[in-house]
């Protein structure tokens, strides 16, 4: 059964229900994500569910799916990032189980999850680590080198000692 969208869920009481929510984001919402984009206009669609993993825990996954505004490395100019992320999160499971599933773990706060904050930390760890425009021409200035690094022949920075030697 699909609910409206709130800010936190308790977990036990969603995951034996087995709660199924939809819903929209503002990013002006996520003050962490705001800092690293040139926008906060943007809107987050978030689908997302509780239920009890194989691990005999209990789970939320779901999907986030948005386009983020940020800034061009090379250019200094807006551009666009299309995000379609999905998550899977053990809910406060031990270290050993964690290590074991390989699936990634977050803690509540007295039984409860704050929603927003799984999607905050998520956008972040799915936002590239360098944005840059796919074309290079994106900057004037940028030269991109166009022939192939290994093609070019160096000249030996040590063939000026060549000069230098002497025959006995």
């Amino acid at each position: 059964m699909q609910e409206k969208l709130r800010r936190r869920y308790q977990i036990q009481k969603e995951v034996s229900r087995g709660g199924y929510f939809e819903g929209e984001i503002e990013v002006s919402n996520l003050t962490r994500l705001a800092e690293v984009l040139l926008s906060d206009e943007a809107r987050i669609n978030i689908q997302f569910g509780f239920s009890q993993s194989e691990y005999d825990g209990p789970m939320v996954d779901g999907r986030l799916e948005t386009s983020l505004t940020v800034e061009c490395q090379r250019c200094l100019n807006a551009m666009q990032i299309p995000l379609e992320l999905e998550f899977k999160l053990l809910l406060n499971a031990a270290d050993d189980l964690v290590a074991e599933s390989s699936i990634d773990m977050v803690f509540s706060e007295d039984g409860w999850i704050d929603i927003f904050e799984v999607v905050e930390d998520e956008l972040i760890l799915g936002l590239p680590l360098v944005t840059t425009h796919d074309n290079k021409a994106c900057n004037e200035f940028w030269r991109a080198q166009e022939q192939d690094p290994g093609s070019a022949t160096k000249e030996n920075p040590f063939s000026v000692l060549a000069k230098l030697k002497t025959i006995n």
